[in-house]
Order: C-alpha cells, then sequence, then structure tokens
C-alpha cells in the first residue's frame, strides 16, 4: 500500500489487533480516516511501521448513548432469582420482543381462562442458556410481570425516550413467590 504519511495512530480495538490512523495517501492531500490490521495483506506493512514509529493511543470504548445501552440490556436479558413456592438460583432470562411475545400470549390466555392454554397445570419459559423451566399459574405470572416491568421501560428509552429516563433499570430481581 503506497501513502505519503499517517497521524494519530490509535488501537481501533481492545485487543490491538486493529490501529485507526488518518492516512495521508499523496503529499499536499487532506488526511482520511483509515484501519489497518497486522493479518491484512495490504494494510500489514502500515500495521507494523505504526508500531515502529509509536507510540499508539490507547483503545478508547465508545460512549453508548442510553438507547443503545438499553438495546444492549434488552438483548442480555434479566436474572431473575426466585424463592417461596418455586427456588430459582439467579437465572438470565431472555427479554427480546419474540420471547415477550411468546409470555404474552400465555398470560392472556391465563387471564382470560385461568389457566393456561390447552388447561395445563404448569407451563415453562425457556432461559437465555435454552433450559426450560416450569411454573404454576401463580409462578408463570409473576415471572412474565418481571420480564415485562423490565422490558417496558427499556423499549420506551429505545423507541425515543418519552418519560425522559436517565437510567436503565436494574437487571436482576429477586421473586418470593407464595
Amino acid at each position: 500500500m503506497q501513502y505519503a504519511s499517517f497521524s494519530n495512530p490509535r488501537y481501533a480495538t481492545p485487543d490491538h489487533l486493529f490501529i485507526d490512523v488518518d492516512l495521508v495517501l499523496t503529499e499536499g492531500a487532506a488526511p482520511i480516516p483509515y484501519t489497518c490490521c497486522a493479518s491484512d495483506p495490504i494494510s500489514a506493512d502500515l500495521f507494523a511501521e505504526v508500531l515502529l514509529v509509536g507510540p499508539v493511543a490507547p483503545y478508547v470504548a465508545p460512549v453508548l448513548t442510553l438507547a443503545e445501552q438499553a438495546a444492549a440490556a434488552l438483548a442480555a436479558g434479566l436474572t431473575i432469582a426466585l424463592s417461596g413456592s418455586i427456588t430459582l438460583p439467579p437465572t438470565v432470562f431472555p427479554t427480546d420482543p419474540d420471547t415477550q411475545q411468546k409470555i404474552g400470549l400465555v398470560v392472556t390466555n391465563v387471564n382470560a381462562e385461568g389457566t393456561f392454554p390447552g388447561g395445563a397445570t404448569s407451563y415453562p419459559i425457556k432461559d437465555a442458556a435454552g433450559v426450560w423451566h416450569t411454573f404454576t399459574v401463580a409462578q408463570y405470572k409473576a415471572v412474565a410481570a418481571a420480564i415485562a416491568a423490565y422490558a417496558a421501560p427499556l423499549i420506551l428509552i429505545i423507541d425515543g425516550n418519552p418519560l425522559q429516563q436517565t437510567e436503565l433499570p436494574p437487571n436482576s430481581v429477586a421473586l418470593t413467590i407464595t
């Protein structure tokens, strides 16, 4: 790769595998942002030269907006610990829209009919690791309500934050179900 000069080298990733530079391709031209990598045949020589000339500024993680933090939190799920009529150590349950919809359908049936779909006496919810946990109606409703109470404000933050929230809700809850 041919270039006239570079400036402002800084690590682009925390593992130091990529370096961002302001690259001047021809003398007198304006610099352009460029990312080089040792394993990239096109930019490996530049990567080596940057390290040789040094120093390289440390990696700085991007500052996430509250909406970006909310989206990450929604994708990560909610940790729920249960005690009382059922004991469950802290377990992460998904809070993504698909899971919310599935749980909502079951809760709608419980609210309308007083039972689970098909008259079942217990019903499962899959945790984030893919393990099924079976609950009674009261237990299911408590877990579903905790997930909804966590996901709803996150969704509002993602959708424009009309309530002007300044922080995310706690990502874990302990429930005692009798």
